[in-house]
Order: structure tokens, then C-alpha cells, then sequence
């Protein structure tokens, strides 16, 4: 997997700046996927159950959990040009640039 991560390189160069979404709870996020999940089974279409979201967002925390990588990222002005702070209503509460609110 890692050695796929090299075909990224080209669009890596492209970017200039990085914004981060930053949530109160990252525990939200399992939330959110089962909502979403949710809705989708509603409307008829295929869905992961419950337990499938819960196997497939502890996938992701495991290996590059929010708590351990976000934090750090919003507070440092030379990695991160933006931070968007989203609600747990998924409405945007802030936007600042990390150093200039004295996060």
C-alpha cells in the first residue's frame, strides 16, 4: 500500500496549502457514517450495518487516529494554512489560521 502512496507525489507537489476540518469529538465521525448509512439503506440502496461502520471507522482510527494527528496539526502554522472548525450539526463554527487565535 505504501509503495501505491508514491503515485501521489505528483498531486502532493501541486498543493499549495492545507486546510484542516476539525471537529469537537472524533468520535463524531462514526456517527456521522452511520447516518449516512442509514439514510442510504432508507432510500434503498446497499449500506454497511452498524457493526460493518464500526469495523470500518476502528480500521481508520487505528492507524491514523484524529487524536493523536489533529491536534497538533491546528495548532501549527507552518503545516496547516486553515482550520475549519465543524459542529456536531456538521455547521462550520470557526475558520483561523493556526497561531493567529493563539490555539
Amino acid at each position: 500500500m505504501n509503495h501505491q502512496l508514491l503515485a501521489y507525489l505528483p498531486l502532493w507537489s501541486r498543493l499549495h496549502s492545507l486546510v484542516v476540518l476539525d471537529v469537537p469529538n472524533y468520535q463524531l465521525s462514526q456517527k456521522w457514517r452511520l447516518q449516512a448509512e442509514h439514510r442510504r439503506m432508507a432510500t434503498g440502496q446497499p449500506g454497511m450495518t452498524d457493526s460493518e461502520v464500526e469495523q470500518f471507522v476502528n480500521y481508520f482510527w487505528k492507524s491514523l487516529h484524529p487524536a493523536l494527528f489533529i491536534p497538533p496539526l491546528v495548532k501549527d502554522p507552518s503545516i496547516v494554512d486553515l482550520v475549519i472548525e465543524i459542529n456536531a450539526d456538521h455547521i462550520p463554527n470557526q475558520v483561523y489560521q493556526p497561531g493567529a487565535r493563539g490555539a
